[in-house]
């Protein structure tokens, strides 16, 4: 199977997402699950998202989140270039976590419907 690509709109932005090669996709999937999944687990058996985001809140430390979100988006080009990470999101939060939510989502998304989540 080949590596795919895809188009998405973040604003006014467009960025074409590639999909991780398979071991950089498993180093990275390791790393989400690691400062998500205890999160998940919270909402899956108590249904308690403030004690979720606790959860997140705690584990942030466990993953460093700054090489993680580099390294999500680092799958994004703009008008076929690569992203220049600091200045492309300085100021815009947002962007960031929207366009790290596609890449999780393209990448991960048959993985969190396997486990009975959904990332959208």
């Amino acid at each position: 199977m080949a590596i795919l690509q895809k188009d998405v709109m973040i604003g006014e932005d467009e960025y074409k997402l590639t999909q991780l090669p398979a071991t950089k996709g498993v180093r990275v999937l390791k790393q989400l699950i690691k400062l998500v999944g205890p999160a998940a687990a919270e909402i899956f058996q108590e249904g308690n998202v403030g004690a979720a985001v606790d959860k997140l809140v705690e584990n942030m430390d466990s993953v460093d989140v700054e090489a993680l979100l580099k390294e999500l988006v680092a799958t994004a080009a703009k008008q076929n270039l690569a992203i220049n990470f600091d200045s492309e999101f300085a100021g815009d939060y947002a962007k960031l976590l929207k366009l790290s939510k596609e890449v999780v989502e393209f990448n991960f998304g048959n993985v969190f419907t396997l486990i009975g989540s959904n990332v959208s």
